[in-house]
């Protein structure tokens, strides 16, 4: 059991590829390497071993000691943590945190020390750029002194604070933050539950809207517009509020004046010359755009200041003449219509809208109210039109950043709901249709991984015009996850429609981009769901075109398919498997099943090939094709490979020792930065020479990344590993491979071997194969041969090895044959 459990731990620890672990002797000379270090740093275990880990700080840092100093520490405290620059191989720096910890005998005396570092270059520069957009963006609303514009957290306290905030309301940003937002209310307010209510609105509508009293620091009170947005991450979890806020006690103030004014001079005739030369100051230095017509000749009677600056015309122009007459006409007739609706109404109008005035497009928040004068036969149209283009500039950029995905302007998660929403609302009342697709595009990590996050961002976002493009006005393209879109397609006539723009999309994709000088070429995948068939919940489309999305993509990529109900009972029983996989692994519940492989005078075993199985508790023994896919998709595939592998290696060393085995590879393993170390760690844990070892590939490895995946070949066949190439002259491009690599052996597809009696065609590509592999010194093994007759013509025929029921079936460890085996044993 101790010696498994170093096993495991040897293998956890070789297998780790983010984090470089290693050992110092007490002196600090590397005492072993792992493959997260021979990644992180350069150095091969041969090249590192023996030397002091001084090399990896820069010549300052070992000249002020500070190699000895962490020492130093872990042998005083026992641990030593930090940050900084490391050196790698090539004398390139990245940023690294370090942990030290003593290692010390059941005496106390120190044996050496634990060395664990990784590498945070990549979040150090990624956290770097997020601070930079937050500053800018706190720059932003920090420079806003007009209007109080601050973040509340879920609860409703208060996250920042903006100057303009300290300005209204008079507190520092160290006074308020962390503090309840209804301390801003008045105590008989919050009795009323003012504060949550106004929270509450804003969480199930997306925004709050309303004027009250509000106060200060200093108890003052003031009069204020409130606008309070909703903010959801891309799940649609509400993550907290933004709140602005402004002050308008001054405009207030002065439309009460002149209702007060109104009002007395109604009561009081005999002091209408005073009450007017009032009006007039007050009118003047009122904050807003104030004018006065005649309701009859719609003469202009009065202006102030701010209505000169909106209208672009002097006192002395306006005074006397109508609006159509000295205004444009779009102006002109925004009063002409603010006048007839109030009129209409004989009471007050409020209106919000765009105008174009003579300050350019302004948005503008007007109360025309009818006033009566003294003659019955004499009426006045007062309008007060304030300038609310600054609050609507922040609180439309508060709301897009809620509802937009910041990488490509396109609408998230949030905003895509409620437009799926609203689809499937008109649906239920028309005959037409609504389809939801999911997209993913294939490849994208390949182009992350290998040339950097500002590249793929760079791609996202030309991918994302080219889908735009595509599409109609009123669709909805929505990015929703990392390389992850969806679309909604509201008013569809029938479900090819919804075909026709799923090859538009993946056609569109197609195309190589250039991005920064490299020419990338990317994929499609899509997933479509239909409304109908029970269909009619958002919730329940978007998992249907995910589960689509998923068979598409199972299917060989760059491909639609769309949602059927065999798909949900596939996905069930995906998510079973996955979950017993989990199980599997963690209580081994697997097991490797040896078939033998024998020579041409079928004299003696030569090897086994070992073939994985799974022995579940409740259903019983599952086969690799019920579970391997499903192990790939999940990436459980790299520990039950690791764990096969292992296990293998350690079983061959106890064989006679001309006797090989081979294990099949998937070809996800590849894409583990680690997996040469792992098959070497493998190889020296169980003490079998690479000779001994086959690995068997199949052509999918040859068509996935095939520069990379040939050069961990070559390492492997360095090493002194064989390697087969498995299911040979199933695919296109078969012969192909055979030039690019110096395969050990080639593996003829047993469908060959069973159909060469009945099919000439069969048994020309078994001689082709045989001859080819003749002159290029090649190994060939005949799969699945069931009779002595198969037997006795695919010797014939030139085949060097055998392997199939005829000669043995794939039996556990402890029934292996290791020597002859007839076919009578078989």
């Amino acid at each position: 059991m101790k010696d498994d459990s170093n096993v495991m731990y040897r293998l956890l620890v070789e297998s780790v590829v983010d984090y470089a672990i290693y050992m110092l002797l007490p002196d600090g000379t590397v005492a072993n390497w792992n493959a997260g270090a021979q990644r992180a740093k350069g150095y091969t275990r041969e090249e590192i071993v023996g030397k002091h880990f001084s090399c990896f700080y820069s010549p300052e840092d070992q000249a002020l000691g500070m190699p000895q100093r962490g020492l130093k520490t872990a042998t005083d405290t026992g641990r030593f943590e930090a940050e900084g620059w490391r050196y790698r191989k090539d004398g390139t720096a990245f940023w690294a945190h370090v942990v030290i910890d003593a290692v010390k005998d059941a005496t106390g005396t120190l044996i050496g020390f634990a060395k664990v570092t990784r590498d945070c270059t990549e979040q150090r520069r990624r956290q770097a750029e997020q601070m930079e957009q937050e500053r800018k963006f706190r720059l932003l609303v920090q420079g806003v002194t007009d209007y109080a514009i601050y973040m509340l957290d879920p609860t409703g306290c208060i996250v920042n604070w903006n100057a303009g905030a300290q300005r209204a309301k008079g507190y520092l940003e160290h006074e308020i933050v962390g503090r309840h937002f209804s301390c801003f209310y008045g105590e008989e307010d919050r009795r009323a539950g003012l504060p949550e209510a106004g929270l509450e609105t804003a969480r199930s509508t997306g925004r709050f809207a309303g004027e009250g009293l509000r106060y200060r620091k200093d108890g003052s009170a003031f009069w204020s517009a409130v606008v309070i947005d909703a903010i959801r991450d891309e799940s649609g979890v509400i993550i907290g509020f933004a709140k602005v806020t402004r002050d308008i006690t001054e405009r207030r103030a002065y439309e009460q004046q002149l209702l007060q004014a109104k009002e007395l001079a109604e009561q009081h005739s005999e002091r209408t010359a005073a009450l007017s030369i009032f009006l007039d100051t007050v009118i003047a230095n009122i904050p807003s755009c104030v004018m006065v017509l005649d309701a009859v000749t719609r003469d202009i009677l009065l202006v102030n200041r701010h209505a000169e600056a909106l209208f672009g015309h002097r006192r002395d122009e306006l005074i006397g003449a109508k609006p159509i007459d000295c205004m444009a006409p779009r102006l002109s007739g925004y009063i002409e219509r603010l006048s007839d609706a109030a009129l209409r109404t004989e009471g007050r109008h409020k209106n919000e809208g765009q105008v174009e005035t003579a300050q350019g497009p302004r948005m503008l928040r007007t109360t025309t109210m009818v006033i009566r004068g003294t003659d019955s036969r004499t009426s006045y149209v007062l309008l007060i039109a304030d300038d609310v283009t600054d609050e609507h500039a922040a609180n439309a950029r508060i709301h897009h950043m809620a509802h937009h995905d910041n990488l490509t302007s396109l609408p998230n998660r949030e905003l895509f709901r409620q437009r799926l929403d609203n689809a499937l609302d008109e649906t239920r009342s028309s005959p037409r249709m609504t389809a939801t697709l999911c997209l993913d595009l294939d490849n994208f990590k390949h182009v992350n991984d290998a040339l950097g996050h500002q590249v793929g961002d760079e791609l996202l976002r030309a991918i994302a015009s080219r889908l735009r493009k595509v599409l109609r006005e009123q669709d909805t393209l929505a990015r929703v996850g990392g390389d992850e879109f969806a679309i909604v397609l509201p008013g569809l006539k029938s479900e090819e429609d919804a075909h026709l723009t799923a090859r538009r999309l993946i056609e569109a994709v197609r195309p190589s981009l250039i991005v920064n000088g490299h020419t990338l070429s990317v994929g499609l995948s899509v997933g479509i769901a239909m409304t109908g068939n029970g269909m009619d919940s958002s919730d329940e489309l978007l998992r249907s075109a995910d589960m689509a999305l998923y068979e598409a993509k199972h299917n060989g990529r760059n491909r639609f398919e769309v949602f059927r109900a065999e798909m949900d009972e596939s996905a069930r029983k995906r998510r079973e498997i996955e979950i017993d996989l989990r199980d599997a692994i963690s209580q081994g519940h697997f097991a490797l099943h040896y078939q033998p492989i024998t020579d041409k005078h079928h004299e003696r075993v030569v090897g086994y090939e070992a073939l994985l199985r799974w022995h579940h508790p409740v259903k019983g023994m599952i086969m690799p094709m019920d579970f391997i896919p499903i192990a790939e998709e999940t990436g459980l595939i790299h520990n039950i490979g690791a764990w096969a592998l292992y296990d293998a290696c350690r079983e061959a060393a106890r064989w006679p020792s001309d006797q090989t085995v081979a294990v099949n590879l998937s070809p996800v393993q590849f894409k583990n930065a680690g997996f040469v170390a792992m098959v070497e760690s493998a190889l020296n844990d169980a003490g079998l020479p690479p000779t001994r070892l086959e690995l068997e590939i199949t052509e999918s490895v040859m068509l996935d990344s095939t520069q990379g995946n040939l050069e961990i070949l070559r390492q492997l066949k360095a090493m002194g590993v064989r390697i087969a190439l498995d299911d040979f002259g199933t695919g296109y491009s078969s012969l192909s491979y055979l030039r690019s690599f110096p395969f050990d052996k080639i593996k003829i597809d047993k469908s060959f071997i069973h159909d060469m009696k009945k099919s000439p065609e069969a048994l020309a590509i078994i001689r082709a194969i045989t001859g080819m592999s003749r002159s290029l010194a090649i190994e060939t093994t005949a799969e699945g041969v069931e009779t002595l007759d198969q037997f006795d013509q695919l010797k014939s025929e030139g085949c060097s090895l055998f392997q199939g029921y005829f000669f043995g079936r794939p039996q556990p460890v402890s029934l292996l044959l290791k020597g002859f085996v007839s076919p009578a044993a078989a």
